[in-house]
């Protein structure tokens, strides 16, 4: 780790699964039909709407509902897609990289896990 990296970050995140996701069960526990292509562009859609919001706070509150309307993460979903304050260490690696290399209110372009395709928004 470089000395000027933070020690934590906060963060949003949107997961969307598909077929070839590590569980391919949506939150609701439905099998999910989708496969990485289509999860991958519903989450670019995503991000080029909010990208065009008016300020961060506008942009933090769509976030927020897209995360409550279409996030498949569990966890986070109910949430508006917020992870918390996050250390290294406490996600999957390359979530752990993602959140760390975004600047504070950054969206993230989509990216891949076992678990499926994730957008972050970096909080602070």
């Amino acid at each position: 780790r470089a000395a000027d990296l933070p020690e934590e970050v906060h963060v949003l995140q949107i997961l969307k699964k598909h077929a070839g996701s590590t569980n391919p069960v949506s939150r609701d526990g439905q099998p999910v039909k989708c496969n990485k292509g289509r999860a991958i562009l519903a989450l670019a859609n995503m991000r080029r709407r909010l990208v065009m919001a008016s300020d961060a706070g506008a942009q933090q509150r769509a976030f927020v509902e897209l995360a409550r309307e279409h996030s498949d993460c569990e966890r986070s979903a109910r949430a508006g897609g917020d992870l918390g304050v996050v250390r290294p260490g406490s996600l999957a690696q390359a979530a752990e990289d993602m959140a760390f290399s975004l600047a504070a209110g950054e969206i993230s372009e989509p990216f891949e896990t076992p678990e499926g395709a994730h957008m972050m928004l970096r909080v602070a």
